[in-house]
């Protein structure tokens, strides 16, 4: 007899169950000192891989944190999830499709996590070393970000380059700060999650266009880039029609640019 589909789901939820149960009885068999060393080592190791932004696999996880006690990952994970929200305000998401397995850390409050590292020596976690390299990246990527947003989410490379040229930051050279420009923007920054850089069908020669990435969709706001423009501008925010429309649409809340 044909197996429906309400006892097909009700087997998921089973399995579910049984993995949930199997978790926490892994979990419960590590000693008390054991389980916070565990998490101390897995929020530091969370941190710690975040600063090369790209997606932590559950594997590497498993393979250089939790080790033999890999079966009480789904426990752990969540413990994590918590002590990376309460003490620091980051948020631990899981990614989805192609993604699937994998994590990032979004910071969801106006925090220095630097500061909160120095600040509580419980933790004795390792304080992110950030360069003026990394910082001029950050500002670059803003100013991209904002510049496909601006343009109705998305740019062909060309306008992109063009546009940068004008700023003085030249794909076709080499840039003191930022290095290969186009290899920034074209492999780093899509390695990364916070853009994509997609060929367009049946374009001979090759375009390519650019799009938020999906770390950029969890970390930046639609507001956050119209107040940047705004103020490089000197304009009001309301003077950006349609961006304005879609910030509001967003929810997000403008600041004047005066």
């Amino acid at each position: 007899m044909p197996r429906t589909q309400k006892q097909a789901d009700n087997d998921k939820v089973s399995s579910s169950q049984v993995s949930a149960t199997q978790a926490e009885k892994a979990h419960s068999s590590m000693e008390r000192g054991e389980q916070e060393k565990k998490l101390h080592d897995l929020v530091q190791f969370l941190l710690i891989m975040d600063q090369k932004k790209l997606p932590i696999k559950k594997q590497d996880i498993n393979k250089q944190v939790l080790k033999e006690h890999s079966k009480a990952f789904p426990v752990m994970i969540k413990l994590a999830e918590k002590k990376l929200k309460e003490v620091f305000g980051i948020e631990l998401v899981s990614l989805e499709d192609k993604q699937k397995g994998m994590y990032i850390l979004v910071n969801t409050l106006d925090t220095d996590v630097d500061e909160e590292l120095e600040q509580d020596p419980n933790l004795n976690l390792t304080p992110v070393d950030w360069s003026e390299e990394d910082h001029a990246k950050t500002g670059l990527l803003m100013v991209v970000l904002s510049a496909v947003f601006m343009n109705g989410d998305v740019m062909v490379d060309s306008q992109l380059f063009h546009m940068l040229k004008k700023l003085g930051v030249d794909q076709d050279g080499y840039h003191a700060v930022f290095g290969d420009v186009k290899k920034l923007l074209t492999t780093e920054f899509v390695r990364q999650g916070y853009l994509e850089h997609i060929r367009q069908p049946n374009t001979d020669p090759p375009v390519y266009e650019f799009r938020w990435g999906f770390r950029a969709r969890k970390e930046i706001t639609k507001r956050i880039c119209l107040n940047f423009v705004s103020q490089l501008y000197k304009k009001e925010p309301e003077e950006w029609v349609s961006q304005f429309k879609e910030v509001e649409e967003e929810g997000g809340e403008m600041e004047s640019a005066s």
